[in-house]
């Protein structure tokens, strides 16, 4: 039947030949990088189709016999038939055929045409709720799109999410997401699972009972990654907010190098403890029950008993109470109103009498949500003279705590210092500065201050050991950087001579990497300090500029530290730098030891007065001069115009880096400071500031919980020894990070100020 079917044969040879002529097609598009046309390709197949139809009609035709044996004619019409039903159903296939491909094309080219092009409008304005959401419905639809491939692995990043228990169905949304849209991620534990690097609201499902969580990617990655449930089902009520339990890390400068701590789940009171609250306990003989009191108890050698300490915890008049009651009554119409000037004994009382607990550090740090700070702290109470009542819907964080920045101080169980007599108090009062809120911060246990208060904390199913590790005591040692001992030229010239010698060997092999049609990367590798393995490097540049061009020298975030894909750091770095590199610079960025495919031992970035992290400081001077050296004698980079660029630890080590070199004409650091930790003292970054005379422009947040304002960004600008008109210090109402239409348009300006 196929032998003698003309039709047959056609519509069979035709498919073969559509199949191949678009796979051919789709081979030369990709090799020689040529843009065709899918639309125009298949309406040139379906005119070949046709007349290739047409022709085999007309053969047929010529070639019909009229057969004079009627027994002979039914056995062709039977055969004919059978041939009739399957020629119709194979040009049926082939038109099925051209319409799939068609709309297929047409597909890709709304994709490319309408879809794309808002997709890069909205991560261009950082909206990475529309990015990811448009991105990964497309990408169901289109696995192979490249492009929007690329969009979706901009705006996601790799996480590892356990639970305890495991096998947990787990669901994340987008905090602002009003439309409940809960998006499954796969049950637990996971691994390398894509979430969109912002924060995001998580779900834990248990036989129908829904838990919730929210967190960050950074965070995730920072072992903090492990979601522990109530072993009996909790539920939620008005008054008190259900956080799951977790390996957190505290958030405070100065002790945020404090490894993970895990911590069981614990309600916490949604607002501060009210007057009318307090007042229960006060009409309950709460000041004359010895079962709620701390008492006895010894602190620096003194005894101090129940009978002879409480009866002090007066107010006006001399009687029990907070200290600006009269009467033990609260002022009136301030029902609402916070309770305050307690001590800590009188905090523990009260939660003791409510058969609950103070919150540690660990659990008062998570609940209040720090890394957001910069969200809710500008409409917190501070600096107002006057309490405001609990519950200011302006005033709530992330996670629906309300008045946890500002109105009164909250105590919480840990001693602040070695004295032991001191309690941490956190989150300032209505008579503090906002920059309170990120500040760890103690007072004396017996202190009543009008702007100290409490809020109350109940731990489920505790396991007594995990409790008891995270209500130590966590000792913070302040800096005042300012009248710390300083050292003469002379000593300074010894401590400097640590970065001096080094393998000079600058021969480099250089390598075009084939990353982006725009712009153009150089790998480089030249002979480490010590001569004992390669020191590589990028160069980053726009090549419709002739160079030479004006180099910028990076140092990175401590995000370097952790993460080892160079290729990664590549693909971020020219959406980072793509404002340096429209506008001329060259921006190389040294592999510095520790850092991508160079990791080793060190894993933070925090000081410490170890002989492992001095030799690293002096490692990545030596390697921040070398690489100088480097540019000093490639004939495309021009050393009279090089300038540095530091980001959070780079910013941090600038204070070092910058006094080590005079090469360095103008520096721009986003998001610097000092750190609180303490290193030895010939690496100890305060004593290098001061000798440093390049420009210099700092861009920081108000809010930052890493370089707080007044006691780490203020002493490190004001110790440079950059003449006063060419420093500059600018403060944004931000957190960890800079605005970027304010960094972009600052960083260009000062690079045209001082680079002629």
């Amino acid at each position: 039947m196929i032998k003698n079917n003309k039709y047959l044969k056609f519509l069979l040879a035709f498919i073969v030949f559509f199949f191949s002529f678009l796979e051919g097609s789709d081979f030369f598009e990709r090799k020689f990088e040529i843009n065709i046309n899918g639309n125009l390709l298949l309406l040139i197949l379906c005119f070949l189709f046709v007349i290739g139809l047409v022709y085999t009609y007309v053969e047929v035709r010529s070639d019909t016999k009229e057969k004079k044996e009627k027994k002979e004619q039914k056995e062709i019409n039977k055969t004919n038939n059978y041939s009739l039903y399957l020629n119709i159903g194979l040009s049926l296939v082939t038109i099925i055929l051209f319409y799939f491909y068609y709309n297929k094309g047409e597909d890709n080219k709304n994709i490319l045409e309408e879809v794309l092009p808002s997709i890069h409008e909205a991560y261009e304005k950082g909206n990475i709720n529309y990015v990811y959401n448009k991105t990964k419905i497309l990408l169901e639809k289109h696995p192979e799109n490249s492009v929007v491939q690329s969009y979706f692995d901009k705006v996601t990043t790799s996480v590892n999410i356990y639970s305890s228990p495991d096998s947990l169905k787990l669901y994340f949304k987008f905090p602002n997401d009003t439309t409940n849209n809960w998006i499954f991620i796969g049950n637990t534990p996971l691994e390398n699972i894509k979430i969109p690097q912002k924060w995001v609201d998580l779900k834990f499902v248990r036989s129908n009972k829904e838990y919730f969580a929210r967190s960050h990617p950074y965070y995730l990655n920072d072992n903090d990654n492990l979601f522990i449930l109530p072993k009996e089902d909790v539920e939620e009520d008005k008054d008190f907010k259900l956080f799951l339990g977790r390996n957190i890390r505290l958030k405070f400068p100065g002790i945020d190098h404090l490894p993970n701590i895990k911590i069981d789940p614990f309600l916490i009171s949604k607002n501060e403890v009210t007057n009318i609250q307090y007042q229960q306990f006060v009409n309950d003989r709460g000041y004359t029950s010895p079962q709620y009191w701390d008492f006895p108890i010894t602190i620096d050698g003194e005894t101090y008993t129940f009978e002879n300490t409480v009866v002090k915890f007066v107010g006006e008049f001399g009687k029990a109470g907070p200290a600006n009651w009269s009467f033990s009554k609260y002022p009136k119409g301030q029902d609402q109103f916070p309770v305050t000037g307690i001590s800590w004994f009188e905090a523990r009382a009260y939660s003791r009498y409510m058969g609950m607990s103070l919150p540690n550090a660990y659990q008062w740090s998570h609940a209040a949500n720090m890394g957001s700070s910069s969200r809710f702290v500008p409409k917190s109470n501070f600096s107002k003279n006057q309490l405001n009542p609990v519950g200011d819907i302006e005033t709530n964080n992330y996670n629906g705590i309300y008045d946890i920045a500002g109105n009164v101080r909250e105590w919480v169980i840990n001693v602040s210092d070695e004295s032991n007599i001191n309690r941490a108090i956190l989150g300032g009062c209505f008579l503090d500065d906002d920059y309170f809120f990120n500040d760890y911060y103690g007072q004396n246990a017996f202190e009543r201050s009008v702007g100290n208060g409490m809020r109350l904390l109940k731990n489920l199913e505790s396991n007594d050991k995990l409790v008891s590790k995270s209500n130590d005591p966590v000792y913070i040692q302040t800096r005042d950087f300012y009248s710390l001992p300083k050292v003469s030229e002379d000593v300074f010239s010894i401590f400097k001579s640590q970065f001096a010698e080094y393998n000079t060997d600058l021969s480099d092999n250089t390598f075009d990497l084939e990353i982006n049609e725009v712009y153009g990367v150089k790998r480089y590798e030249i002979p480490s300090v010590d001569g004992s393995e390669i020191f590589p490097g990028y160069i980053f540049y726009n090549s419709k500029f002739e160079p030479p061009y004006k180099p910028i020298i990076f140092f990175p975030g401590s995000n370097a530290i952790h993460l080892t894909n160079t290729d990664i750091m590549i693909k971020n770095n020219l959406e980072y730098f793509n404002y340096l590199l429209e506008a001329g610079y060259a921006v190389v960025h040294p592999i510095y030891t520790s850092t991508y495919e160079r990791e080793d031992e060190l894993k933070s970035d925090y000081p410490e007065k170890t002989k492992k992290y001095k030799d690293h400081v002096i490692t990545w001077g030596k390697e921040f001069k070398k690489t100088i050296d480097y540019i000093e004698n490639r004939k495309d980079l021009d050393i009279n115009s090089l300038s540095f660029y530091g980001v959070s630890w780079g910013g941090y080590m600038a204070n070092t880096l910058l006094a080590l070199d005079q090469r360095v004409k103008a520096a721009v650091l986003n998001v610097a400071g000092f750190c609180f930790q303490e290193t030895y003292k010939e690496i100890e970054p305060y004593l290098y500031t001061p000798r440093i005379k390049c420009p210099v422009i700092m861009l920081n947040g108000k809010y930052d919980v890493f370089f707080p304002l007044e006691s780490s960004q203020k002493p490190m600008f004001e110790l440079l020894g950059t003449n006063k008109e060419d420093k500059k210090h600018y403060v944004y109402t931000s957190g960890h990070y800079v605005p970027r239409k304010k960094l972009i348009s600052e960083h260009l300006l000062w690079l045209e100020k001082y680079l002629k």
